[in-house]
């Protein structure tokens, strides 16, 4: 068997042993390596290559201390020469080259399986993340615009109260204004009247004083006494409006859960079910617009 500390090429002895022969058992340089494999009988023998390549790794038989060359399909397991006459005689085996060749093929057709399931799966993922965050955003941009529109006919109705009030209030202070104004002549006049029953108090004359006092007495009897209209008033009785009222005049916003299954799923071992939360409703109770997640 090649010896690994000498790292020399066992076949012209002189170029480094860079290159394991794993069916010779031998280390080659690189020029013996070219020549082996254009020989007919090595052309398909594999090679370990490098400058730290350890020959001493290569799996024996303990029991026979022999080369596996087999691979009993039965028993799972390396063989060698011995053991197919000893033990494995009448068992299914094959060359372990060709065996090696069956399982890397093997496992290279599990790996592309699994790798385009779940590449697959978190396609399905991506898109349907990429949906649901679409989906989202359309539901915040439908319940800003019905919160603007509830805005603007809250507005609308505090507007028509203030022109309510202002106008029955334009109304009223006309009202008292005339009144007030009539109120103020009849003042004048009582006032005017007033000044001259001041006067009569200097008059010595008693016939021109009588005359006086009868003159003011007529004034004072066409002064009409203005009735005193009924006050206007007006009061505001708020509306108690709990929080939890407010959210009734917006729609209905529900989430759910959908799980996507694949069509006549075959058994996996190691497979798990993913479940994605993305289906959800909102609907709008004012004019009934419902926009539905898939």
């Amino acid at each position: 068997m090649a010896q690994a500390a000498s790292k020399t090429c066992e076949i012209c002895v002189s170029g480094p042993g860079h290159n394991y022969c794993e069916q010779c058992d031998q280390l080659f340089c690189d020029g013996c390596k070219i020549s082996h494999l254009r020989t007919k009988m090595t052309k398909n023998h594999t090679f370990l290559s490098g400058p730290n390549i350890n020959p001493e790794v290569k799996q024996y038989c303990k029991e026979h201390d022999e080369n596996f060359i087999y691979f009993c399909k039965e028993c799972d397991a390396p063989i060698c020469k011995i053991c197919v006459i000893k033990k494995h005689k009448s068992h299914d085996f094959a060359e372990i080259k060709e065996s090696t060749e069956g399982i890397k093929a093997e496992v290279k057709m599990m790996i592309d399986m699994k790798m385009r399931n779940l590449q697959s799966h978190k396609a399905d993922i991506d898109q349907g993340n990429n949906k649901y965050q679409a989906d989202v955003q359309q539901i915040v941009q439908t319940i800003r615009e019905e919160g603007r529109q509830l805005k603007t006919m809250i507005d609308k109705e505090v507007e028509g109260f203030i022109k309510t009030l202002q106008k029955k209030d334009t109304k009223n202070v006309q009202t008292l204004q005339s009144v007030g104004n009539e109120l103020k002549t009849a003042l004048d006049k009582a006032k005017e009247q007033q000044k001259f029953y001041q006067d009569t108090l200097g008059i010595k004359d008693t016939t021109k004083l009588l005359q006086k006092l009868k003159q003011i007495k007529s004034q004072i009897d066409q002064i009409e006494v203005i009735q005193i209209p009924i006050m206007p008033s007006v009061k505001y009785v708020r509306q108690k409006v709990a929080e939890s009222e407010i959210g009734k005049l917006f729609g209905e916003l529900t989430f759910g859960e959908t799980v996507k299954k694949e069509e006549n799923p075959k058994p996996q071992k190691n497979v798990r079910v993913t479940t994605t939360a993305k289906q959800y409703r909102y609907r709008c109770r004012g004019c009934g617009t419902e926009i539905t997640s898939e």
